[in-house]
């Protein structure tokens, strides 16, 4: 299939103004210092224009798989699986690309596009992409996840077992859980409702099931929130 866009937008998010140099095309990723964003509609040159910082987009991406949770980086001089050599794809290598967010569902390795949420961040060292990194060790049946810190949890379970979850320590912080290794069901107890609707619990009956958590403040409480979810299931006990 030829290659129609950089990036299409599933959600809209925050928007900026950006007076190009020279003309943008509609759905074209720009990158300025650290900032990653995109152009939802054509910018002619030196017209003040608007580039959308935040939101879900499809995004052309490297050849290769991606997990849902995985950072992306925008890669200027990247080659788009089944598109135009050179002229910029996403991809999970951060050295010399630019942050622009994560994976909220798993693309395989062929194919083009990943579907990802668009995150302003304007600086690339020590934020919230180089804590996901962090690993976390899963603690075992019956115990409780740690939660002192942002990182990533990859649980494994030999038979149907069970795992606590604390409220978050920090507003922002990140929690990215999936089921490694899939010996049976994983149910994850929340201290606190993961959603708008209360929700407590969390269910990884495949492998690969993969859930972002962030922590927010709800008036005077920390609660996690569900920033993007592939297979986890999410009720109430």
């Amino acid at each position: 299939m030829a290659q129609q866009f950089q990036a299409a937008s599933i959600k809209d998010g925050t928007g900026v103004n950006h007076t190009p140099s020279s003309a943008v095309a509609a759905g074209q990723v720009v990158v300025q210092n650290s900032l990653v964003g995109v152009a939802k509609v054509p910018i002619e040159a030196d017209r003040l224009g608007t580039l959308v910082i935040g939101g879900i987009f499809d995004v052309v991406k490297a050849t290769g798989a991606i997990n849902a949770g995985a950072a992306l980086f925008w890669d200027a001089d990247g080659d788009p699986q089944g598109g135009t050599v050179g002229t910029g794809a996403a991809t999970t290598t951060s050295t010399n690309n630019s942050f622009m967010g994560f994976a909220i569902t798993a693309a395989a390795e062929t194919d083009e596009i990943v579907r990802m949420i668009l995150v302003p961040v304007t600086s690339v060292t020590n934020t919230i992409h180089n804590d996901l990194t962090n690993v976390i060790a899963d603690p075992g049946n019956g115990q409780a996840i740690p939660v002192t810190d942002s990182g990533h949890c990859s649980l494994v379970t030999t038979a149907a077992q069970t795992r606590t979850l604390a409220a978050p320590t920090n507003a922002g912080q990140l929690l990215a859980l999936t089921l490694k290794t899939d010996g049976g069901n994983c149910v994850v107890t929340c201290a606190t409702g993961v959603n708008q609707a209360g929700n407590n619990t969390l269910t990884f009956d495949d492998v690969g099931d993969t859930i972002l958590l962030l922590g927010v403040e709800v008036g005077s409480n920390k609660r996690w929130r569900v920033l993007a979810n592939d297979g986890v299931g999410v009720t109430t006990v």
